[in-house]
């Protein structure tokens, strides 16, 4: 019984409705979960590009964890449990860069430059001079590409240097100045090469009187609140990057669930052509169904038979949709690149991106496929079952 009932859906399939509308709708629904998971895969893989592009934009340049702490090597004891974290001495603060009328409030990091090779991006982002160029007897300073354009500087350049710092007693501020030289500009393509700077370490100590720290570099950024915790548990001061920009990656992920959600209503409205497709396909194979019914097939056996058409179109759709939407996913930034030149308009012009980033995952391609079999899947069990529910006896009477 079950190889007849594939036999004849696998017919009803392959040579569709004579029913003309009938067909249409089936094509327009086959389109449309091709392109609801065309979309999905593609929107889906362009905003896992633009996440991971701003972590290694972001996170590969600001710490990972901070802690309290002298010496990298005490900290690095109090985690033998995570393998693969690099320390380095580290300091941080705010100054206020002055030159001209021109200022600008930035956050300020105090490195060692013979060991920040290891925990951040920086010197390897170097575009006019280098980290080596930071001394610990002279007043030098590296810049965020953003801060140089807006201030005007250029290596050889000098700027003022102005931390606010409490008197004696704690009841005054008393603002320290300091000439330093620009020796090197960074560019991260991110907002932080607007709001960063870079000074030796011991300088940036001695201006600001804050305690040393130690900056940990982690090989999976999301075990930070674990390594936190360990070390608070050691007694510790910690922070960690989700502290500052938690809330801020929570919303991209945000937005990829969002839109996720939303182009998954492109297929629900897919599906529902699929239940009017497979509805019209029924009425007009009442006869066929009286016919099976009384040779003594079950209603279970009809069911299959139109489960079989409904699923013969999802799967095919989905595959379909899989086999062009992932090299699409892939090209995107070659296919946006002819688009801007034909049209002479970048969609990224303006931004910190040269080009639309893609990341096209395992996990999610799988996510999208089953949910999209799901969806499509559910929109033929009505039909089916109004199928199956069909009485021959009726149905041989009035045909």
């Amino acid at each position: 019984m079950n190889s007849l009932v594939g036999f004849i859906g696998r017919r009803y399939f392959m040579s569709g409705s004579r029913h003309r509308f009938a067909s249409v709708v089936s094509v327009v629904s086959f389109s449309g979960l091709v392109l609801g998971v065309m979309a999905l895969t593609v929107v889906v893989s362009v905003m896992n590009g633009f996440d991971r592009e701003l972590r290694q934009r972001i996170l590969g340049a600001m710490p990972h964890v901070v802690v309290t702490a002298e010496h990298p090597a005490g900290v690095l004891q109090e985690l033998s449990g995570f393998p693969g974290i690099a320390a380095a001495p580290f300091a941080d603060g705010q100054v206020l860069l002055s030159v001209g009328n021109a200022s600008m409030l930035v956050a300020v990091q105090g490195v060692v430059p013979s060991e920040e090779a290891r925990v951040s991006t920086i010197p390897g982002s170097m575009v006019r001079g280098g980290l080596d160029s930071l001394s610990p007897d002279t007043m030098t300073i590296v810049l965020g590409e953003g801060v140089a354009r807006r201030m005007q500087l250029l290596p050889g350049d000098r700027v003022n240097v102005i931390v606010p710092r409490l008197s004696e007693g704690g009841q005054l501020v008393r603002p320290l100045l300091r000439r330093a030289e620009v020796t090197g500009i960074f560019s991260l393509g991110s907002e932080l090469d607007y709001g960063v700077a870079v000074m030796h370490r011991d300088v940036l100590l001695e201006m600001t009187g804050a305690q040393p720290l130690v900056r940990l570099n982690l090989p999976d950024v999301f075990s930070a609140p674990a390594v936190s915790a360990q070390l608070a548990a050691a007694g510790y001061t910690v922070r960690d990057w989700t502290d500052t920009y938690g809330d801020f990656f929570e919303a991209v992920r945000m937005e990829k669930i969002m839109m996720f959600v939303l182009l998954s209503f492109v297929i629900a409205v897919a599906s529902f052509s699929i239940v009017s497709g497979l509805s019209m396909l029924v009425d007009t194979k009442r006869g066929d169904i009286a016919v099976l019914r009384t040779m003594g097939m079950a209603p279970g056996g009809i069911l299959g038979i139109f489960l079989y058409q409904g699923a013969g179109i999802a799967v095919l759709g989905v595959l379909v949709g899989l086999v062009l939407g992932v090299p699409l996913a892939y090209g995107v930034p070659t296919v946006m690149a002819v688009v801007a030149e034909l049209s002479g308009f970048s969609i990224v012009e303006g931004t910190y991106f040269a080009q639309i980033p893609t990341d096209v995952r395992l996990p999610d391609i799988l996510v999208i496929a089953l949910v999209s079999l799901l969806i499509s899947m559910a929109a033929t069990i009505y039909p089916s079952a109004r199928a199956a529910r069909l009485e021959p006896a009726r149905i041989l009477r009035y045909e």
